[in-house]
């Protein structure tokens, strides 16, 4: 399922590979799709952390990968990373980050922090607020992937080298397998978000096409991912 990442030169690729890193994490039987902050102020031309263009180029390979897994009943999950309207939240941000610093971006309650509008959630869908990178970070995420037993994440959004990675290393950490798509993902340079699709795949995770994933999804039965609470003698 993995598409090798021809973005790095033969000497980088002979190491890694000499030193056996970049093998295969087989996908798991339960996954669910895990959209990273698809918010107006990473998407929006004109906003001042935009990742316009490359961004925009995301937005139909993602609705293509929803509308795949919910004809599964596979979970779709997103993100919003937020900063507390009163600035309170923004942590370590507000050093690193002038526009965090100038209470500028994810604020709670503003348009920059909602979920674009081509990709708004549907129902049944869920929501996690997050207040750091990670989607894992002090997040109730852990217990809808238990609860659906989770073993697989179909990573999407932005940015890879930020949100993205965060998430998917603490995954990692759980031992839940995350397949990054690379029509799904963006950053601000092509120079960073090769090099950082490439340094997941080598130790993190799969960085594999849509259409590879498309067939994963379309080779799964509807049935072993539906959680529906069934009670006896209810048809």
């Amino acid at each position: 399922m993995s598409d090798r990442n021809d973005g790095h030169d033969d000497r980088t690729q002979t190491l890694y590979s000499e030193q056996g890193m970049g093998l295969r994490i087989p996908p798991g039987e339960r996954p669910a799709v895990l959209i990273v902050d698809m918010q107006n102020d990473f998407c929006d031309p004109d906003a001042p952390t935009t990742l316009w263009p490359s961004i925009g180029g995301t937005f139909e390979p993602i609705k293509r990968l929803c509308a795949a897994a919910r004809e599964r009943d596979i979970p779709v999950i997103y993100t919003q990373g937020m900063v507390a309207a009163d600035g309170s939240s923004a942590g370590l941000w507000r050093f690193k980050q002038r526009f965090h610093a100038e209470m500028r971006i994810q604020i709670e309650g503003s348009r920059g922090a909602q979920i674009v509008r081509e990709l708004t959630p549907q129902d049944g869908d869920r929501v996690i607020r997050k207040w750091r990178p990670s989607a894992f970070f002090r997040t109730d995420l852990e217990v809808f992937l238990g609860a659906r037993r989770i073993d697989t994440l179909l990573c999407c959004g932005t940015s890879a080298s930020g949100c993205v990675r965060a998430t998917v290393t603490d995954a990692f950490m759980r031992d839940i397998r995350c397949m990054v798509i690379r029509e799904c993902v963006a950053d601000r340079t092509t120079a960073v978000l090769e090099a950082n699709l490439f340094d997941l795949h080598q130790k993190y995770a799969e960085v594999v096409s849509l259409s590879n994933v498309l067939a994963y999804v379309a080779s799964l039965s509807a049935e072993p991912h539906s959680y529906r609470v069934q009670r006896e003698g209810v048809a």
